[in-house]
């Protein structure tokens, strides 16, 4: 059976960082539970009680809590941020012609070379990123095998996470949500079992660092 609160919840769910917002004092609960009455009220078939629904919203934030304190332990324990700046990313789609080249490369040419590089491949296309200076290396070994987009003048930043990471729900969620409420556009996520790498412009390094460096104060 469909409660209010499953209703709610649907609602809600449908705007980003709304619940994060209730639970840390943003958002004010009556003015939200009147906004929302029309469309509940619609979705359970009768005219709902606006305190009702206020108390529905109330026990959710504590359920929120609540699920919330594993969480902050594991935010506390954060590890280091290693930032590295002047990085391009280029997109390339898993083409015959691509897949030849990046064999025979393998990125070996830049494996002895000071600077940032990885690759991220996925079903249907293929992220490199590199640090300015490994360009003329990297495009070189390119030849003709165009890319479907290079951008430039990016930075990345490395979380170090804590241990039991794997073991706590919500933590990428988290991280990554904290820093697109500062309005920071996320291009590239690359993780590892213990590490968390974001790829944002350059621009936004300071505010998205600020961003982090709060978590780890509360």
């Amino acid at each position: 059976m469909t409660t209010i609160k499953n209703h709610i919840d649907e609602i809600l769910k449908k705007e980003p960082f709304i619940l994060e917002n209730i639970k840390n004092g943003l958002i004010n609960i009556s003015a939200l539970a009147r906004q929302i009455e029309p469309e509940l009220s619609n979705k359970v078939g009768k005219k709902l009680n606006v305190n009702a629904i206020i108390m529905t919203i109330k026990r959710m934030e504590i359920d929120q809590l609540n699920k919330a304190r594993p969480l902050k332990k594991q935010l506390k324990n954060i590890g280091d941020f290693t930032v590295k700046s002047g990085l391009i990313d280029y997109s390339f789609q898993n083409t015959l012609e691509f897949e030849k080249m990046s064999s025979k490369f393998n990125l070996k040419q830049l494996t002895n070379t000071k600077g940032f590089h990885t690759l991220c491949k996925g079903i249907h296309e293929t992220t490199v990123i590199i640090s300015e200076n490994l360009k003329n290396i990297f495009e070189k070994a390119l030849g003709a095998i165009p890319y479907q987009s290079r951008m430039e003048n990016l930075a990345s930043i490395t979380i170090q996470l804590p241990k039991l990471n794997t073991e706590v729900t919500g933590l990428y969620h988290h991280l990554l949500g904290i820093i697109t409420w500062r309005g920071i556009n996320i291009i590239e996520v690359i993780s590892t079992t213990h590490e968390l790498t974001i790829i944002i412009k350059e621009e936004h390094v300071s505010a998205a660092l600020e961003a982090l460096m709060n978590i780890k104060e509360r």
